[in-house]
């Protein structure tokens, strides 16, 4: 494994560090502030949530993810300084497998004292950020659209090119025949299974259904365009993905409605995990992934890229792309409840339908440029 590759890797290892810390930490942190006999900064916590035990102890819950990803934002911040100055570059570039290994548990010790520290922090400092992460997590369900999209993109190119090449080995159209049945099949599949998501969602959250319903059609619409011959971009498998991300995210946005007829359970452990599941595969996607946006500049296909030297550029853009990931992580392990917040990710849906319909009509407006 090259430098290029051990650099991505270790970002999302310093992401699920930090998700694991999260949810250790909440599960244990009503216990650790009942008995802490000094008013640690984690549980000291201020306002209305100290009014019953209950809320109290989702508040200390809340305030430990908050630390948890706190360390890791400082973490990807200490790294880009690094990079600008050019030191990370060179221990990547200078040393073999042990010391990359060295400077991973030296990065993990380093997360670990920056959360005790983070720890003893007052919480009005993390409730201060609290917007900008409302924002934050915003943009990276966008990006992490894209990171899907263009999964979803490789998958069908690399499936139908290699039904495609067995025809010609086999000069036989009968396994060309079955690997795009293949296809189809599990396209139907995930499209039948976001129908079944979306009529649940509308049933049990009837305060959603405008949200639901509306990109769904769109969803719909776009797929419809994605298949026809005029569409030189699109697949069937890519926009039922996109269809089921859609669907995800209409579920995250009734999750925060204030007036939702099923409020949300702040411990709900199983929920949490199924939560992080869908970042976890998009960021370990991003780290093998060498240019995941090509398709909003209207390019089906990627180069090759053979340079596995590490770049500081591409490290720096990675890290501002975790850093956005932190907040969506933190807004999963210790979501608020508004109207703000609701609408802004109400809003995030519609945007992430308007970025795929932009990759099925790019190669058509851009058709005169030249990348």
């Amino acid at each position: 494994m090259g430098s290029k590759m051990w650099s991505h890797w270790l970002l999302v290892l310093v992401q699920g560090l930090s998700a694991l810390l999260a949810l250790l930490l909440r599960l244990g942190a009503p216990g650790f502030c009942r008995s802490s006999q000094a008013g640690v900064g984690v549980c000291v916590c201020e306002g209305p949530a100290t009014l019953n035990l209950p809320d109290t102890e989702y508040c200390y819950r809340d305030q430990m993810a908050f630390r948890a990803e706190f360390s890791s934002i400082l973490i990807y911040i200490l790294l880009a300084i690094l990079t600008v100055q050019g030191s990370l570059g060179t221990l990547w570039r200078a040393h073999g497998l042990a010391h990359r290994v060295a400077v991973l548990v030296l990065i993990a010790t380093v997360q670990l004292v920056l959360l005790l520290v983070a720890i003893c922090l007052p919480s009005g400092l993390f409730v201060a950020v609290e917007d900008f992460g409302m924002f934050a997590a915003a943009a990276y369900r966008v990006l992490q659209a894209v990171l899907f999209m263009d999964w979803a993109y490789n998958l069908n190119d690399r499936l139908y090119s290699g039904a495609v090449q067995t025809r010609q080995r086999l000069v036989s159209s009968d396994a060309y025949s079955w690997r795009l049945r293949i296809m189809v099949a599990a396209s139907v599949l995930l499209l039948l299974g976001s129908l079944t998501a979306t009529i649940f969602l509308c049933m049990h959250e009837p305060e959603v259904i405008w949200c639901v319903v509306i990109s769904f059609i769109f969803s719909v619409l776009l797929l419809g365009v994605s298949i026809t011959t005029w569409c030189e971009h699109g697949s069937l498998m890519t926009s039922s993905v996109m269809l089921a991300y859609n669907v995800y995210l209409c579920h995250q946005v009734a999750e925060i409605r204030p007036d939702s007829a099923a409020p949300l359970e702040d411990d709900d452990v199983p929920t949490t995990l199924y939560g992080l599941l869908v970042p976890a595969c998009s960021l370990a996607y991003f780290a093998i992934s060498s240019s995941p946006a090509r398709h909003l500049a209207g390019r089906s296909a990627a180069a090759i890229d053979d340079n596995d030297d590490f770049d500081s550029s591409d490290f720096l853009l990675r890290c501002g792309v975790h850093f956005l990931a932190d907040f969506y992580v933190t807004s999963l392990l210790a979501p608020r409840v508004s109207w703000l917040r609701f609408n802004v990710r109400a809003a995030t849906v519609f945007v992430c339908i308007a970025v795929y319909g932009w990759t099925l009509v790019a190669p058509k407006v851009l058709s005169n440029r030249s990348f």
